[in-house]
């Protein structure tokens, strides 16, 4: 009894782990799919770009976007809502085109204020550090934003 006990759980635990790796393999080329799809652009450029600086310099530097994340939470959740809002609107029996606009040129506000305010803030921080972590850093976001070359 005790030997089938142990295939069960060898065979649960196979399964469990296949499941695991195919799951990470759909996320890294989802993630792969939609950096091509955004010309290369990688996601959380801000954050990754901090990579090749000191220890002490990223880990301050992570919990301030970290901070601000949470600071600009309210506004990007009130930019989503107004898009949504607009383009829901659309399937109305009579849509309002002029409504459907403003309600997008709102949210596209609020969307241009966020990234300001986080652009900011990252040049205020980033700034104050020594040459070598601002050189790293300066690099790391060249390299998020300079577009990959299409395979062919």
């Amino acid at each position: 009894m005790g030997s089938r006990w142990l295939i069960v759980g060898l065979v649960v635990s196979v399964a469990l782990n296949l499941f695991l790796v195919g799951a990470g393999a759909g996320i890294v080329a989802l993630g792969l799919r939609l950096a091509q799809a955004n010309g290369g652009a990688r996601p959380a450029a801000l954050f990754w770009a901090a990579e090749a600086m000191s220890q002490p310099a990223r880990r301050e530097f992570r919990q301030g976007l970290v901070g601000l994340r949470r600071q600009i939470q309210p506004d990007v959740d009130r930019s989503r809502v107004l898009r949504s809002q607009a383009w829901g609107s659309l399937a109305a029996a009579k849509p309002d085109p002029a409504a459907i606009k403003q309600g997008l040129a709102q949210g596209r506000q609020i969307d241009l204020a966020v990234r300001t305010r986080v652009e900011e803030q990252v040049v205020d921080q980033i700034a104050a550090l020594p040459p070598a972590d601002r050189a790293a850093y300066a690099a790391g976001m060249q390299r998020a934003l300079t577009p990959a070359t299409p395979s062919r």
